[in-house]
């Protein structure tokens, strides 16, 4: 189990991605995640260690999952809600975004929305990293009585892929 704790105010602690799919290539880049909290939401912070990322996709709710992406899906309240988030994003910082309660039913989320979750990209040699933020207000929406409490368990999963890159990874 992984603690999620308040920005800002303990050392980050990852969460290292080390199970890849077996798709015929060593292909398995080192992917570390981290989330915290504050008054405004939860912050996600990937570093990707790969060079030279295939991103093609530039637009919010493009196939993001086809270029180097990392993807985050949380139950923000499991208790209340039998839906989840999925939150993907590639390179170029664009996202793809909704409220699911399975793969084929979803409820979409505003360019707006995404557009609040002020989300940065910096790409180096060797490693590129993203960091949005997720703001309560933003669940509430979709969530109508969500409660944030500093001690809450988060159902999550992590992931790293690259459908249409040079070696095709999950």
């Amino acid at each position: 189990m992984y603690l999620i704790k308040e920005k800002n105010i303990h050392p980050k602690e990852y969460i290292t991605i080390t199970d890849y799919c077996n798709m015929g290539n060593d292909y398995r880049p080192k992917v570390e995640f981290n989330v915290t909290y504050s008054n405004k939401g939860f912050h996600a912070h990937f570093n990707v260690y790969e060079s030279k990322p295939y991103a093609s996709y530039k637009n919010h709710f493009d196939p993001v999952c086809c270029d180097s992406c990392v993807e985050w899906f949380v139950y923000f309240d499991s208790e209340k809600s039998n839906r989840y988030f999925n939150f993907e994003v590639n390179a170029n910082g664009a996202m793809d975004v909704c409220f699911r309660l399975n793969r084929d039913v979803f409820e979409p989320v505003s360019v707006e929305d995404v557009n609040s979750f002020n989300i940065k990209v910096d790409i180096k040699d060797n490693c590129w990293t993203v960091d949005y933020t997720i703001p309560f207000e933003f669940i509430k929406k979709f969530i109508k009585d969500y409660d944030f409490k500093k001690d809450v368990v988060l159902k999550s999963n992590v992931y790293k892929c690259g459908e249409d890159t040079e070696f095709e990874h999950y």
